[in-house]
């Protein structure tokens, strides 16, 4: 399970809504300083994400909580959105090539043209896929809802 932590910005009666900073691989790196990308990495904003999340506990705006996506999904998400639409391109065009000039179509920009535009529609069908109700395997969920910092245990050290 890859795990993320957010912080609460809103609550609805039976859903939250969760922000979340998007992290640069520049982060994480010891050479950050030192690199180039790692400097331009600096010089933008990091970005928010907002997700809302059905929550049926009691939370509060500014808590923070746990979010979780299964490996699995990530990567069956991760192949369906990089690898099929670039599959169905390669096939396409193979398959124009040989098809096209069958039917006296045989400048290489209908190739071109048939390649783009099966990639267009894979893209079309893997969207109209991915927001249908009952596909919401890929979307994150709530793990945990942190204690908030008013409710952390104090421990005194002698």
């Amino acid at each position: 399970m890859i795990e993320e932590i957010g912080v609460i910005t809103a609550v609805d009666k039976d859903h939250i809504w969760v922000e979340t900073e998007i992290k640069s691989t520049c982060g994480g790196c010891q050479a950050q300083d030192n690199c180039g990308t790692g400097v331009v990495a600096k010089a933008f904003t990091p970005k928010k994400e907002q997700l809302i999340l059905r929550c049926h506990h009691s939370a509060k705006v500014g808590q923070k909580v746990k979010l979780g996506v299964a490996e699995n999904q990530l990567l069956t998400a991760s192949a369906m959105i990089y690898l099929l639409p670039l599959l169905v391109m390669i096939v396409t065009a193979l398959s124009a090539q040989y098809l096209l000039p069958l039917i006296d179509l045989q400048h290489e920009l209908w190739i071109v043209g048939a390649a783009f535009f099966s990639t267009f529609i894979t893209f079309k069908f893997l969207k109209k896929y991915a927001n249908q109700p009952n596909k919401n395997r890929f979307q994150p969920k709530l793990l945990a809802i942190l204690p908030a910092q008013d409710d952390a245990l104090v421990v005194n050290a002698k």
